[in-house]
């Protein structure tokens, strides 16, 4: 409208009745518009204070001006840094993924490997370190490469999408020139094995998992973190042991996390078939046959697993049922005992003395098999459920152990169980006992 205002007629003609018309209303047009513009001015001039009204009326901005100036100096930055704090709140939301490390960044933070910084400085041969990377506190783990280099990065991508509250965050990994891989797990500080809680040799007969919850938190944890293991992550863990859970938390809550997440996959002890991959019938057809035997922790190690058969999801399953039977009889898996009438060292088999405690039918037997640490504090029935369940995973065929999301619902279901049981028998708190005289 202004543009049309401002254009300057042709000399050479003259406007035409109706386009006086038009152009006459175009400047009332203007001229109401002014008119209120003006109106406007003078409410907001009179609602000022004293000392602007002093000021003439050329020094005096508009308030249409007044007004954008405040909005483009205040509103915008205000929403610029509102932005900005939600996509950092995202980012720190967001867990970080693995990072390819190169084997200087590791050198460089241990010190050249050097034994101040072992996780277990007694041990001179050993091969893992505490560091700092890029400022994580973080166990540094090495391990025999047994694939191609430059796969381990492609697996070290796949494998960065993986989290789980009750798994260790892998943070890195690095390959050497030598044949080594050096994998870089979170530093967990307040953490402890499984294996020190359950057996302390400076105070065997304390441990901080005295109620049969506590134990029944810990297997749901183990369970549902070796389910997303077998599912989410479709791989192999093969390093499961009472040793490699970590347990965290205080007295009254503690949980559990599974260490060494993807070391088998990316330092190549897992076979391609075992990563079997679906095909367009809903079924699993399997990429490959290539088998290594692969050295285990005895005790754990599934009997395919120590005749040279290849690490599977059912050798986990294997190691889990031992682990389940330390959980409830607080015993080794494998035990050397000393008899005086033979002279000799007996081996005892956890496998086998809960088989014994089974196959009585329970109540009396299955009280003396649990571990007695427990003070006769738990649901007998709930005992013999947990045990059978273990024996199922341990048992000598591969193909009759259950698969993890059979377990891991089984546990899940005797963990509430546990609760409610707990809270039956908990003490009450809001009853107060006055002993003084009335």
């Amino acid at each position: 409208m202004v543009a049309l205002w401002k254009r300057k007629p042709k000399p050479t003609l003259e406007l035409e009745p109706d386009k006086k018309t038009e152009q006459e209303r175009m400047c009332k047009t203007k001229s109401s518009v002014a008119t209120a513009a003006s109106l406007s001015s003078s409410s907001m001039a009179a609602s000022n204070s004293t000392a602007t009204a002093t000021i003439p009326r050329k020094q005096q901005r508009s308030p249409r001006t007044t007004a954008t100036q405040y909005s483009t100096s205040s509103a915008a930055p205000s929403t610029t840094s509102s932005s900005s704090a939600s996509l950092q709140a995202l980012r720190d939301s967001l867990p970080d993924l693995p990072l390819l490390l190169t084997f200087h960044e590791l050198a460089a933070a241990t010190a050249n490997f050097s034994s101040s910084h072992r996780l277990a400085p007694s041990a001179k041969s050993s091969s893992s370190f505490r560091c700092t990377l890029r400022g994580h506190s973080a166990a540094v783990f090495r391990l025999p490469l047994r694939r191609d280099p430059a796969h381990v990065s492609a697996r070290l991508a796949v494998l960065g999408h993986c989290h789980h509250a009750a798994i260790t965050r892998l943070l890195g990994a690095a390959a050497s020139a030598d044949g080594s891989v050096f994998l870089a797990y979170e530093l967990l500080p307040d953490a402890s094995p499984l294996s020190a809680l359950l057996r302390n040799p400076n105070n065997p007969s304390f441990t901080p998992l005295a109620s049969w919850q506590s134990r029944l938190q810990i297997a749901a944890d183990l369970c549902d973190a070796l389910h997303y293991v077998h599912l989410q992550a479709d791989t192999v863990h093969n390093r499961l042991s009472s040793s490699t859970v970590l347990v965290c938390g205080n007295d009254t809550y503690l949980r559990a996390k599974i260490a060494h997440f993807g070391a088998a996959d990316l330092a190549g002890e897992l076979p391609d078939s075992d990563r079997t991959d679906q095909d367009s019938s809903g079924g699993h057809r399997r990429t490959g046959s290539r088998g290594k035997r692969i050295e285990g922790t005895r005790g754990y190690m599934a009997p395919e697993l120590i005749t040279g058969g290849s690490p599977s999801r059912r050798s986990d399953v294997y190691a889990l049922g031992v682990v389940l039977l330390e959980l409830l009889s607080g015993q080794e898996p494998l035990r050397y005992e000393y008899n005086k009438s033979t002279g000799e060292y007996e081996r005892t088999s956890l496998i086998e003395s809960a088989e014994a405690a089974a196959a009585e039918g329970g109540g009396e037997a299955m009280r003396q098999w649990v571990d007695r640490r427990l003070r006769d504090s738990f649901p007998v029935d709930a005992a013999e459920g947990l045990t059978t369940l273990a024996l199922r995973c341990v048992a000598k065929e591969a193909a009759t152990r259950p698969e993890m999301s059979w377990v891991a619902a089984k546990v899940s279901k005797l963990f509430l169980e546990a609760q409610d049981w707990a809270d039956k028998f908990r003490m009450p708190t809001d009853i107060s006992i006055s002993i003084a005289p009335r």
